[in-house]
């Protein structure tokens, strides 16, 4: 009897030890030799010395470019939670430090050189009770954001920064649209010295506004269009008279909204969104104000952000799948894809070897239950197992919703 005891003791920790070797191998060994991790934006570089490659942010990695193979191009300054990064005209890099609540640009030819910066918590560059007294809001409005946020990380949790050129739109300088999360409100940055904020939307709290907005852009017409995430909304606001030109709130058979996080004019009233909450990619348009296409996929994991390239291919940040998605716009089928999900290999090992496992347990207890022909299902050692099998197995066809489910009430981004 001690001899079996010692036995099962001896077996439960070889299992802890192989588990354990395992996490770590995939939680902090594998993606060490890995381009990026969690991609969030991804963007195709068209010109420059890195034509043809990718730019790629990630949730905990660096800021990197990548070729289609995924070989490392380029690599930045490590950051502990950059959220997005653009490519300006000049050739260098325009970058989101969400967790330092700051906007810089790094010279492409030097990643520690920083040219120009924007600091949310600098008073030099923003004096936040000034900017809400000078638009008639409490000067409260911002130090209870301070007090609520500081002890938990980002101050404004700056989560987009687009680069805008002013001459496109008949102004004398450039800007930067940025999305401060933790604000409800996206403002636009004057990109010189002065650092003046010349336009905003939203307000801090003012749900009804914004709540917890994602991915803004400045199109083509000069109207603003904004996912206004926690809303479960996507709009169009003409940015002079910020006044709603277009708005969509999903309703049946398509569901609502869970997370949407990016919305993309694509020409002909045609818009490119991202929904990232369940697992979708849908066009809709704005002339017809129906979908006229919605992209499921099994490889779709919590994709961030969306771009259809010039080569009718739409580009995916598969923030949960830990890669990078090339689909076809046409056929909805996944033809490349960029990185490996190791994020979720390991739980999703897990279930199958439980799958495996519990389905040699089940045929044990069937074999060894004293009942006859189709009552032994009801042995309770034979339906016990049972359930744990057919717990697994649903376990395993929804794994990217559940992936979703943890990710979006857990730790939204």
């Amino acid at each position: 009897m001690r001899t079996l005891e010692k036995k099962k003791k001896i077996k439960i920790f070889c299992s802890l030890v192989i588990l354990s070797f395992s996490f770590i191998s995939f939680y902090m060994v594998i993606p060490r030799f890995m381009p990026f991790h969690n991609p969030l934006s991804v963007d195709y570089i068209q010109e420059g010395k890195y034509s043809g490659c990718y730019l790629v942010t990630s949730v905990t990695g660096p800021v990197v470019i990548v070729d289609k193979y995924g070989n490392l191009k380029w690599q930045g300054s490590p950051g502990f939670f950059i959220h997005d990064s653009d490519m300006l005209p000049n050739g260098n890099l325009i970058i989101a430090d969400t967790w330092n609540d700051l906007v810089y640009e790094v010279d492409i030819d030097n990643p520690k050189n920083i040219i120009w910066s924007w600091d949310a918590r600098n008073s030099s560059d923003i004096n936040w009770t000034k900017f809400a007294l000078d638009r008639g809001w409490s000067e409260y409005s911002f130090l209870e954001n301070i007090n609520r946020t500081l002890s938990m990380g980002p101050l404004a949790y700056i989560n987009d920064v687009d680069f805008i050129n002013g001459s496109k739109f008949g102004l004398n300088y450039d800007s930067l649209l940025l999305s401060l999360r933790n604000f409800d409100m996206v403002i636009e940055v004057n990109y010189s010295d002065s650092k003046e904020i010349v336009w905003w939307y939203g307000q801090p709290n003012n749900s009804t506004l914004l709540n917890k907005q994602h991915e803004p852009d400045r199109i083509d017409n000069g109207n603003t269009v904004i996912c206004d995430s926690e809303n479960r909304r996507v709009f169009e606001i003409n940015s002079t008279t910020k006044k709603i030109v277009w708005e969509l709130k999903l309703e049946f058979p398509y569901g609502k909204f869970r997370w949407v996080r990016d919305c993309d004019d694509i020409g002909n009233g045609l818009r490119l969104i991202t929904d990232s909450g369940n697992n979708r990619l849908l066009i809709y348009d704005t002339k017809s104000k129906r979908i006229v296409k919605e992209i499921r996929n099994p490889w779709l994991s919590t994709p961030y952000e969306a771009d259809l390239l010039d080569n009718g291919q739409i580009l995916v940040g598969n923030m949960m799948g830990g890669n990078i998605l090339i689909i076809d716009y046409d056929s909805e089928a996944v033809i490349h894809v960029i990185g490996f999900p190791s994020y979720w290999v390991f739980p999703f090992l897990l279930i199958c070897f439980g799958i495996i496992y519990q389905s040699v347990q089940f045929i044990r207890a069937v074999k060894n239950s004293k009942k006859q022909s189709y009552k032994k299902i009801f042995d309770f050692q034979v339906y016990k197992i049972l359930i744990y099998l057919l717990t697994s197995v649903l376990a395993l066809y929804f794994f990217n919703t559940i992936v979703c489910y943890v990710w979006l009430f857990l730790f939204k981004g």
